[in-house]
């Protein structure tokens, strides 16, 4: 089994990926954090759902609460204010910058790290479009890890077929796809076996892990940190599959399990964790 293309065209060096941008300075998963990780990571990495009328957005948590003034905007809207269940055009309304000068929530505020100013004039800052993270990323030739985000209200198939037609361009960024769903994975993989894929684990690892990756396509292989002491890393590699794993701030950390054989680490803190 060949070496995931996504990896292998990085280096053999331990990788840093600015996870959902540089979201200790800016408010994650949109353009500025992710401006900001060129430069202080490798590749950067994003999460991306589908709103009501079928368009891809860069946002992490079903529901808009947290990062976005969906409760002020849409005041007349009942919970769960889930991004699933508004229009493109509804989500392009939503400022989701505010709420991180209100959190400072890895308190890079309070330490001057993160500007203050320089955010408030930024405002409102929007939810990205993937189409918009793509020309981004072509245009700073910054490479994406992209997690398709699982959405139960959708068939598998539909969703696969909806991402990969914003990847049927042939003038595309250097992109490695992941999901914690492993079947958007596996129908992937059977339509576009050039694409590079991750599988993401949290909890425990499915049984026989290599031959597992193997069925569902994947050449690269993503856990959490609680997982990292229990990953047969080196047989791994061995076998062709590279290991990540997040998420790492703590730069003493990230030194050992550089030891123990990962080759990525996702931080919300890169330049720290680099």
């Amino acid at each position: 089994m060949p070496f995931c293309n996504f990896y292998e065209a990085l280096g053999s060096r331990p990788l840093i990926a600015a996870h959902r941008g540089w979201r200790e300075i800016y408010p994650e998963n949109t353009l500025p954090a992710f401006e900001a990780a060129v430069g202080v990571c490798d590749f950067i990495e994003l999460d991306i759902q589908l709103s009501r009328d079928g368009r891809w957005f860069v946002c992490h948590d079903p529901t808009l609460e947290r990062t976005t003034d969906i409760e002020t905007r849409y005041p007349k809207r009942l919970r769960p204010f889930r991004l699933a269940d508004y229009r493109a055009d509804e989500l392009k309304r939503l400022d989701a910058g505010a709420w991180f000068l209100r959190h400072d929530p890895f308190g890079a505020i309070g330490r001057g790290l993160a500007k203050k100013e320089a955010i408030e004039k930024l405002l409102p800052i929007r939810l990205p479009t993937l189409e918009e993270v793509l020309d981004f990323a072509l245009k700073s030739r910054m490479p994406l890890n992209i997690e398709i985000k699982d959405m139960p209200t959708r068939r598998c198939e539909s969703v696969v077929g909806s991402f990969l037609d914003v990847l049927h361009e042939d003038d595309l960024p250097s992109v490695l796809i992941s999901s914690f769903n492993h079947r958007y994975l596996h129908l992937i993989h059977r339509k576009r076996p050039d694409l590079s894929l991750a599988a993401l684990v949290e909890g425990s690892h499915p049984p026989d892990i290599g031959e597992y990756l193997k069925r569902v396509g994947a050449r690269a292989y993503h856990v959490d940190r609680a997982l990292a002491e229990t990953t047969p890393v080196a047989s791994l590699e061995r076998e062709g599959i590279v290991c990540g794993v997040y998420v790492i701030n703590d730069p003493t950390e990230k030194a050992r399990l550089v030891s123990a054989g990962f080759r990525s680490f996702f931080s919300d803190c890169p330049e720290v964790v680099r």
